[in-house]
C-alpha cells in the first residue's frame, strides 16, 4: 500500500525533451561536504532559455525579482523568479512552488495558469552557479524556513520510483549528512548516492519524517549501505514504481 503522506503529485517543471532529472551533486538538504549552506530545494541543469513550467495549477503570487524583498537568505538570492501557489495541494496548509534563477518571467501576480503552463525561461540570475533551475516547495507559507523536499512532490520519471528513509543511530537520533549509496542487487542499475540532511535549515515532510530521498530509482531490489567511521551498515529493500519507497537503518557501534 501507499505510503502515508505519499504526495507524487506534480509534473517536472521543464519539458519533456530536455534533460527532466535533478541534479545529484547537491541535493535537499545537502551542504555538498560542508561547501555550501543547506539546500533548501532542487536543481535542473538546464539551458538558459529552457521553458520553465508550472508544476501544477495554481495562482502566481510573486513574479519579478527578490531586489527588494528576500525570498531566500538574503535579497538578490533567487534573481528572477516565480512563486505559484499550488491549488489543492494540501488540505491543511498553502503549497507554494518557488522557481529562481531565471533569465525571463512570462506571468504575473494574481494569474490563475494551468499545469504545465509556461512562466518564464530558466537562466543564472542571483546567485546562480552557472544556468540552472531552482526548485522550491514551501509547506504553510511562503518563506524561506518552511521548505519541503521536492522529491516527495514531484512524480517520478516514468518507470521509475522514490526512496525515502531516516538514518538513526542506536538511540534513534537522526544522523546528519551521512553518506548513502543505494546498490542494486538483482540486476544493474545507474549509481545513486546522496547524504542525509543537514542539521540546520531543511525540514522532513510532516507526515514522513524523513531525513533523504533519493528520486528516480529503477525498481528492484537493493541494499542501501551507509558508512559510519570504518564501519558500513546495510539495509535491503524492495523498490515500486510509481511510489514511495520507505526504509530506515541504524547506525551501531
Amino acid at each position: 500500500p501507499p505510503v502515508a503522506g505519499e504526495h507524487l503529485l506534480w509534473g517536472r517543471p521543464v519539458p519533456a525533451s530536455g534533460p527532466t532529472w535533478t541534479e545529484k551533486s547537491y541535493p535537499y538538504g545537502s551542504t555538498r561536504g560542508g561547501m555550501l549552506r543547506p539546500h533548501h530545494g532542487v536543481e535542473f541543469v538546464v539551458p538558459v532559455g529552457t521553458p520553465v513550467l508550472a508544476v501544477a495549477a495554481g495562482t502566481v503570487v510573486v513574479a519579478g525579482d527578490d531586489s527588494q524583498t528576500a525570498y531566500g537568505p538574503q535579497t538578490n538570492f533567487y534573481g528572477n523568479l516565480v512563486v505559484l501557489a499550488v491549488a489543492g495541494a494540501a488540505e491543511d496548509a498553502p503549497v507554494y512552488a518557488l522557481y529562481g534563477h531565471l533569465s525571463a518571467v512570462s506571468v504575473a501576480v494574481g494569474q490563475v495558469v494551468a499545469a504545465g503552463e509556461t512562466l518564464g525561461l530558466s537562466g543564472q540570475s542571483g546567485v546562480a552557479d552557472g544556468p540552472h533551475l531552482h526548485l522550491e516547495v514551501r509547506v504553510g507559507q511562503n518563506s524561506y524556513t518552511a521548505t519541503r523536499n521536492p522529491l516527495l512532490w514531484l512524480r517520478p520519471l516514468p518507470g521509475t520510483g522514490v526512496v525515502a528513509g531516516r538514518v538513526v543511530d542506536a538511540s534513534g537520533a537522526l544522523l546528519h549528512e551521512a553518506p548513502l549509496v543505494l546498490r542494486r542487487v538483482d540486476g544493474s542499475a545507474p549509481f545513486t548516492a546522496t547524504t542525509s540532511y543537514a542539521a540546520d535549515g531543511p525540514n522532513a515532510d510532516d507526515v514522513l519524517g524523513e531525513n533523504f530521498v533519493l528520486d528516480d530509482v529503477e525498481p528492484g531490489f537493493y541494499e542501501l549501505v551507509v558508512a559510519a567511521g570504518d564501519r558500513q551498515h546495510t539495509v535491503e529493500l524492495w523498490v515500486y514504481a510509481g511510489r514511495v519507497n520507505w526504509v530506515e537503518i541504524a547506525v551501531t557501534p
